[in-house]
């Protein structure tokens, strides 16, 4: 089953990257993901979570993210950021729409 590896992420939409910017968490395994006219990613029928694109974006717990990746083995770096999906901070702020 795949996992979702989320980099390149930032604090601010707008924000000049001069680096390869944050790295992000891996969620996962999960039977699929599903992208949705690069406004979403959605994963889990049962819990319903969803990644919000915001400005081609994917946002999670304060950063944005320029860049994600899906595989099928995490190698150790990946596994150290694997976390339990949390909904609450998948949610953008108001300010981003």
């Amino acid at each position: 089953m795949p996992y979702l590896m989320l980099w390149h992420g930032r604090t601010g939409r707008d924000e000049e990257m001069d680096n390869w910017g944050e790295l992000g968490p891996v969620f996962g395994p999960f039977p699929f993901f599903h992208m949705t006219y690069n406004c979403d990613i959605k994963f889990s029928h049962e819990e319903g979570h969803v990644l919000n694109i915001v400005d081609d974006l994917v946002y999670y717990d304060g950063l944005y993210y320029g860049d994600w990746s899906i595989f099928d083995q995490p190698d150790e770096e990946q596994q150290s950021r694997l976390i339990p999906f949390d909904p609450l901070k998948a949610v953008p702020p108001e300010d981003a729409d």
